[in-house]
Formats: structure tokens, sequence, C-alpha cells
């Protein structure tokens, strides 16, 4: 399987880690150069307005530089022809090896998560390593992903408005359900981000109300999609 790592340019000791990682467990890597974007962010593909209509508040530029940076990452995954692993820089990988790669690669599922930093309820998919969740686990420092699932990712993307790992759960904007390796193989290191700057400003009470009212439609939607992928 092959495996990229998003990194920006200047994270030396980043990529020193994941490469001292990596040759320990005899692992085969590419680097995709993170991203920090230019002044100009409606070059991006970043849509702006539909972020401010439905969460109040704009994301972050480090957000954008790792959507575009997994983009880049979506882009490599496309052109092959069998599922990739993308791994940001920060995950710590003690828990992956070639046989788990090669069960992810022969199984019938392509989008696994082997990360997540929220623990959500799950039931296992039998005969399986594999669980689907109820939630959204965050995260984006782990997943495998096949070419088919590549292409609708960057298909439904092409104007976002969420965070990466966001919209990785957001089943009912790309129609793909996503599983997660449990438990799991790889964690995030916790150490600063490099490309996640993410910040909450407070909200007046229009702006909430309105969001509120917006969002109202789109959680149900994603609840019932959400329904049919846990239960059946």
């Amino acid at each position: 399987m092959k495996i990229f790592v998003i990194s920006l340019p200047d994270a030396i000791a980043r990529r020193a880690l994941i490469a001292q990682q990596m040759a320990s467990l005899g692992l085969v890597y590419s680097l995709i150069d993170g991203v920090r974007p230019g002044p100009s962010l409606s070059e991006t593909g970043y849509h702006h307005n539909e972020r401010l209509r439905r969460f109040g508040y704009g994301m972050a530029r480090g957000e954008i530089g790792c959507f575009l940076a997994h983009q880049s990452a979506w882009q490599l995954v496309k052109k092959q022809t069998e599922k990739c692993l993308i791994l940001e820089d920060d995950a710590v990988i003690s828990g992956l090896n070639l046989a788990l790669l090669d069960t992810l690669q022969a199984s019938p599922y392509s989008m696994v998560r082997l990360a997540g930093m929220v623990h959500k309820k799950y039931k296992r998919i039998a005969g399986t390593v594999l669980a689907k969740y109820w939630g959204d686990p965050a995260g984006s420092a782990a997943y495998v992903l096949g070419p088919h699932e590549a292409t609708k990712l960057l298909a439904k993307s092409a104007r976002f408005f969420m965070a990466v790992d966001d919209f990785l759960e957001a089943t009912h904007l790309h129609g793909i359900n996503t599983y997660a390796v449990l438990p799991y193989p790889v964690w995030q290191s916790g150490t600063d981000t490099q490309i996640i700057d993410r910040g909450r400003p407070e909200l007046s009470i229009s702006t909430r109300l309105q969001r509120m009212l917006v969002r109202i439609p789109i959680d149900m939607k994603k609840y019932f999609y959400r329904l049919a992928y846990y239960v059946f």
C-alpha cells in the first residue's frame, strides 16, 4: 500500500520523526508538502459565505491550508489503482504494520480511519478489525482511501467550508461511509500543530439563531444518513 505523509516543508523535526518511525517499521512513504494559503483565499476553493451561513464564523487559515494539503493527497490517490494510506506528520504509527495494511487493502471498505481524537459509540463489523461509528471521532491524522473515493471527495470539495476531518465524516455530502480500525493503530502526538489554528469566536444571539435555523434541515439529513449507515 502506498503511503503519503502530509508535512509542511519547514517542519524539519516532524519530518525526521516520521522518517524514523517509518524506517523502524520497514515502511516506504512519499511526502506531500503542507500548504500555507496566500492572501487571496477566493482562489483556494474555500467558500467563505457558505461557511458563515452554516457556522457563523470563518475557517482559520491553517484549517484551509490543511484542507488543501489533503486535497493534494486525494489527487495522488485518485491516480492509483489501489487504496493508499494518508498520514499527517504528527502521527505516531507504532501500531501500524504491513499485515494490517494488506488486510485493509484486501477488504471491501475503502475509507477507513486509523486514528481518532474523540471516542464515540461504535459497532463492530463481524469477522473484521473494523467498526462503524455513531458520530464523528474527529481528526484526520491517518486514514486509508481508495481511488474512487478520492475522486468523490475531490468532486464534492471543489467549494469547501468545513475542516477536513469534519468533511471526511460528512457522508450526507459525499456519500462515502467511513469505518475505523479499533483499537486505533495510530494516534496523534499531541504536539502543537503547525497546520491547524482553530478558534471559535463568541457569536451574537442573532448569529446563533440564524445558524440554528440553517442547520436544522442539514442536521436532519445527517441523522438519517448516519442512521441508515449505522443500523444496516
